[in-house]
């Protein structure tokens, strides 16, 4: 019976192994953590030292006072910093598809977990503001990713999440294979901000590529009042952020 019924529910769920207690990663019994092991767990740290700004790996020769890569220097992103777990490469590049497109939602408190445990909160932000989807595209999925990693993101922090503040008020094409050029002119006029009394926000989002859609929306924020924006999010693509 039990078998049936997860069957019925891995759309959701997920596979049965991850709902019954083993590791999303190696299928080795979980210990302490659902859904991921501990040993997995340490093995996703996969560099120490990134660039505080577009967090891309810093090469060992690169001086410990230096917290900014060279490209970050000559051209600063407008958002103070980006923390993200690691590259897009396995087990991401696996993981969210599996949660955006196979409808896996179970992914998203895992996610949150692992980016829960990479980021600095020395210094926490007031609130934590996911990457809207425009309303058309989140009744088709169903659901928006960000918003359910960043739900469960407050859960684990006590920082509040919250989903009305920006909003996508255009439909735009699919940004997969667009250029940094293309995506900026594709999300021109594409958000909207409620009035809210933030200064320092966290902006969550599962992937970080070229940076476009990150830099308008804390464009946006810095326009309506916000003086730090951070930007959260699983990983970043391997290529530069423009």
């Amino acid at each position: 019976m039990l078998k049936r019924l997860l069957a019925k529910a891995s759309p959701i769920l997920g596979t049965q192994s991850d709902w019954l207690g083993l590791c999303l990663l190696c299928r080795q019994p979980c210990d302490d953590t659902p859904l991921l092991c501990s040993w997995c767990r340490h093995a996703q740290r996969q560099h120490d030292r990134r660039c505080l700004m577009c967090a891309a790996p810093l090469p060992e020769q690169h001086r410990e006072s230096e917290l900014l890569c060279g490209r970050c220097q000559r051209r600063p992103a407008p958002w103070k910093r980006l923390q993200v777990i690691g590259d897009y490469q396995a087990p991401y590049a696996q993981l969210i598809p599996r949660l955006k497109y196979s409808g896996q939602i179970l992914l998203a408190p895992l996610l949150a977990r692992l980016l829960a445990d990479h980021l600095d909160l020395a210094n926490p932000p007031q609130v934590i503001i996911p990457v809207p989807l425009h309303w058309w595209r989140q009744w088709w999925r169903g659901f928006n990713q960000a918003e359910e990693i960043g739900q469960a993101l407050s859960a684990l922090t006590g920082i509040p999440c919250d989903t009305r503040v920006l909003r996508r008020t255009r439909s735009t094409p699919q940004q997969t294979r667009l250029s940094a050029g293309q995506r900026r002119r594709n999300l021109r006029g594409a958000f909207e901000i409620e009035p809210h009394h933030y200064r320092h926000v966290a902006l969550l989002d599962d992937v970080v590529t070229t940076g476009a859609t990150a830099g308008q929306l804390t464009r946006l924020l810095h326009e309506h009042g916000v003086t730090t924006v951070e930007v959260w999010a699983i990983c970043r693509t391997l290529r530069h952020l423009k």
